[in-house]
């Protein structure tokens, strides 16, 4: 068995499982990325390095801390 590489550019995961038959493998990670930036080019996507800070867990925990749901407050 082959090492399914991730065919983004810049990108270097290994053992990707989302396939098109456009544009080859993508690893999980780039294809959160691509979904969570919105509608997008393809091509522009599979084109630009992986840049973490893009779509970062870290802002989704700051925008989670500032914007609570207001049934979670102390009761």
């Amino acid at each position: 068995m082959g090492v399914l590489n991730c065919d983004r550019v810049g990108c270097d995961n290994i053992m990707c499982d989302n396939i098109s038959p456009t544009y080859g493998y993508l690893c999980s990670e780039c294809k959160q990325e691509l979904i969570a930036g919105g509608r997008q080019d393809i091509d522009t996507f599979m084109g630009r390095s992986p840049v973490e800070d893009r779509y970062s867990y870290v802002w989704e925990e700051e925008v989670k801390t500032e914007f609570t749901s207001r049934y979670d407050e102390d009761e």
